[in-house]
C-alpha cells in the first residue's frame, strides 16, 4: 500500500512539473552554460578581487559563528523549558500551558526558512549584520531547543531528584546534576550546528547581508563567471576546513555523528537511557577509526573516547570565547538596533501590515496551486537526492580495515581510498554550493517552474543525504556478514542478506527527514524565481504586499507541519 502511494505521489509530482505542451529547455540559456563551464579554467585571480574574497570569507565565518552562539543560547533556554526531567514531577496547569505555547511558537519559528527571516529583518533593520545573526539564531535556536530538550530527558534523573530532595534549588540542581552529564552531547551538537549555520550564512547572501553568498549573488547577476568560480573555490575550501575540524572535535567530545543529530536521534528512546556508557566491542573500536561514527544505530551515548579529547580539541574549545569576540568585532555587530526608536517604529508598522492576511491575486486557487507546486518540487528533489545517494553513497563510506581477499592487496586499498576521497569531494561540492546558486544555474538551462527548482534542491540535498546515509552505513555491524562468510556463504549473498535491510532502513529514515527540510528549503529556490510558495513570497515581499505575505507564510506553515507529522508517523512505523 505504501509503495502504491509513493508511485502515485511521484506520478503526480512529475505531471505537475512537466505540463503537457509546455516548453522546458531554454535553448538561449544553454549558450550561457557553455560560457560558465569555459571560465572554470580561468578563475579571477586579481589582487583586488582576492582581497574581497578573503574579507567575504571572514564575514561568512563571523556571521555563522555568532548566529550559532545565539541559536545555542535560545536552544539551551528552550530545551530546559521543554524538558520533563528539568521540571520533575507533575506540573501545575499554568506551567503546562506555558510549555505548550512555547512548543507551538518554536514549531512556527523553525518552520520559516532563515532566508525569509532575513528578508523580514532587512525591512526593519536594513543591511545590518544583526539581520544575519537573528535570521540564523531564531530557526536554529528553535531546532536546538527540541534537540536539547530530548537530550535532557534521556539522561538518568536520579542525581537531579536526589539534589532536589536534599533541598537544593532548581537552578543549582540543574547546573550540578543535569548539564554535566549532557555536556559532551551538547558540545557535539554545537559544532554540528555550526556546520549547518555556515551553509545557511551563504544562502543569506541573497538578502544582501554580506559574505560569500552576497558576492556570489552579485557575480552571478552580473555574469562575471571568472569571479563566480573563484568564490566557489573559496566556499569549498572553507566548507571542507570547517567540516574536517568539526568532525574531529565532535568525535572527541562525544561518540555521535552528523547522521545522529540530523534525525534528532529519535531512535534513542527505543535504545534506552544510555548516557554515560562507553562504546564497547567492535562498534566502539570502529567509531574511532571512522572519525567519530558510532558503531550502531543513532543513540544518546555520551561516553568519551578512551583517549579523551585530543590536544587539538582542547585548543579548539579554549579558543571559542576569543573567536566569538573576534567575530563580534569583525562583523561590527551591535545590539543597539534592537531597541532603537526606528526599529520599534518600523517593526510595529511591519506587524500591523502583516495582519489581517489577504489572499493573493487569483484567490485560493493561486495559493493552493503554489502549495502543490511546493510539495511537487520537494518530492522530485528527493528523487534526485535519493538517486545521488544510491549511486554515490556506497562509494562514500569509509573503507574499513580487515577486509579479506583481493581487498587486502595494496593496490586495491589505494584504489578504494581514491574512490572514497573523490566521492566525498563530490558530495562536499553538492552541499556546499547554496541551492540559490544551483537554482540560478538551472534556470539558465530550463524555463522557470517546478523542474529547475527540484533539480537545484535535489543536487544540494543529495550532497547532504548521501553524506548522512554513508555515515550511517559506516556504523553497520559486519558481524552477521562475517559469520555467513565463515559458514561458506558467497560474499554477495552474505552482504545482501545481512546488510540490505538495515541499509534500506537508514536510507528511508534519512530520506523522510530530509524531505521535511526540503519542503522548507523550497522557499529559497522560489525566491530566485523557480516555483511554489517561494515565488509568491518573493514577489509579494518585493512589492511590500505584507497581508498576502502572511497568507503565504501561514500556508507554508501548514504544509511544513503536515509533512513533519507525516514523516514522524512513517519513521515510527519503520521502527515498529
Amino acid at each position: 500500500m505504501t509503495l502504491v502511494a509513493v508511485v502515485v505521489l511521484l506520478a503526480w509530482a512529475t505531471l505537475r512539473a512537466v505540463p503537457s505542451g509546455g516548453e522546458l529547455v531554454n535553448q538561449g540559456g544553454l549558450a550561457l552554460l557553455d560560457d560558465v563551464a569555459a571560465s572554470a579554467l580561468h578563475p579571477s585571480l586579481e589582487a583586488g578581487f582576492l582581497s574581497v574574497v578573503l574579507e567575504a570569507t571572514a564575514t561568512t565565518l563571523a556571521l555563522a559563528l555568532l548566529g550559532t552562539v545565539g541559536a545555542l543560547v535560545l536552544g539551551l533556554i528552550g530545551g530546559l523549558v521543554l524538558s520533563d526531567v528539568a521540571w520533575g514531577g507533575r506540573l501545575p496547569w499554568p506551567v503546562r500551558g506555558v510549555r505548550l505555547v512555547v512548543r507551538g511558537v518554536l514549531v512556527a519559528v523553525r518552520s520559516v526558512h532563515e532566508l525569509v527571516w532575513a528578508l523580514f529583518f532587512v525591512s526593519v533593520l536594513g543591511l545590518d549584520p544583526l539581520v544575519a545573526v537573528l535570521a540564523l539564531a531564531l530557526p536554529f535556536g528553535a531546532q536546538s531547543a527540541q534537540v536539547f530538550g530530548e537530550t535532557f530527558d534521556a539522561v538518568p534523573d536520579a542525581p537531579l531528584r536526589s539534589l532536589r530532595a536534599a533541598g537544593a534549588k532548581r537552578c543549582s540542581a540543574l547546573a550540578y546534576a543535569l548539564l554535566p552529564g549532557t555536556a559532551p552531547l551538547l558540545l557535539s551538537y554545537s559544532f554540528y550546528r555550526f556546520e549547518c549555520a555556515l551553509r545557511s550564512a551563504v544562502v543569506l547572501g541573497v538578502a544582501g547581508v554580506g559574505g560569500l553568498g552576497f558576492e556570489l549573488t552579485v557575480s552571478l547577476q552580473s555574469r562575471n563567471w571568472d569571479e563566480v568560480w573563484t568564490l566557489v573555490a573559496a566556499l569549498l575550501a572553507l566548507a571542507a576546513a570547517v567540516e574536517l575540524w568539526s568532525s574531529r572535535v565532535r568525535s572527541d567530545v562525544a561518540v555521535v555523528t552528523c547522521a545522529d543529530w540530523s534525525v534528532g536521534r529519535e531512535q534513542s528512546r527505543e535504545a534506552g537511557r544510555s548516557v554515560g556508557r562507553e562504546p564497547s566491542g567492535e562498534a566502539g573500536g570502529r567509531s574511532r577509526e571512522a572519525g567519530g561514527s558510532v558503531g550502531r544505530e543513532p543513540s544518546l551515548d555520551a561516553g568519551r573516547s578512551p583517549r579523551g579529547p585530543s590536544h587539538a580539541t582542547r585548543w579548539s574549545l579554549a579558543m571559542v570565547v576569543p573567536a566569538i569576540a573576534v567575530a563580534w568585532w569583525w562583523s561590527g555587530l551591535s545590539l543597539a538596533g534592537l531597541t532603537s526608536a526606528r526599529t520599534r517604529e518600523l517593526g510595529g508598522r511591519l506587524l500591523s501590515d502583516l495582519w489581517p492576511p489577504v489572499l493573493p491575486e487569483g484567490g485560493w486557487r493561486a495559493l493552493t496551486g503554489a502549495a502543490f507546486d511546493t510539495v511537487a518540487m520537494a518530492v522530485l528533489a528527493m528523487v534526485v537526492a535519493v538517486v545521488i545517494t544510491l549511486v554515490v553513497g556506497p562509494w562514500a563510506t569509509r573503507p574499513r580495515a580487515g577486509r579479506r581477499g583481493a581487498d587486502g592487496r595494496i593496490w586495491a586499498r589505494w584504489a578504494r581510498r581514491i574512490v572514497w576521497w573523490t566521492t566525498r569531494i563530490l558530495l562536499l561540492i553538492l552541499r556546499s554550493i547554496p541551492p540559490t546558486v544551483w537554482a540560478i544555474v538551472a534556470l539558465l538551462a530550463l524555463f522557470p517552474g517546478v523542474l529547475p527548482g527540484a533539480l537545484a534542491l535535489g543536487l544540494y540535498t543529495g550532497g547532504i543525504l548521501a553524506r548522512l546515509v554513508a555515515e550511517a552505513w559506516e556504523t553497520m555491524d559486519l558481524g552477521p556478514r562475517d559469520y555467513l562468510l565463515g559458514a561458506g556463504v558467497p560474499r554477495a549473498v552474505a552482504s545482501v542478506a545481512t546488510m540490505a535491510p538495515p541499509s534500506a532502513n537508514h536510507l528511508i529514515t534519512y530520506t523522510l527527514y530530509r524531505f521535511e527540510i526540503c519542503v522548507r528549503d523550497t522557499a529559497v529556490v522560489g525566491v530566485v524565481g523557480a516555483a511554489g510558495l517561494g515565488v509568491l513570497l518573493g514577489d509579494r515581499l518585493a512589492s511590500f504586499d505584507f497581508p498576502v505575505v502572511t497568507s503565504v507564510l501561514l500556508t507554508s506553515l501548514l504544509v511544513s507541519i503536515g509533512v513533519e507529522l507525516l514523516g514522524r508517523r512513517l519513521r515510527r512505523g519503520l521502527r515498529a
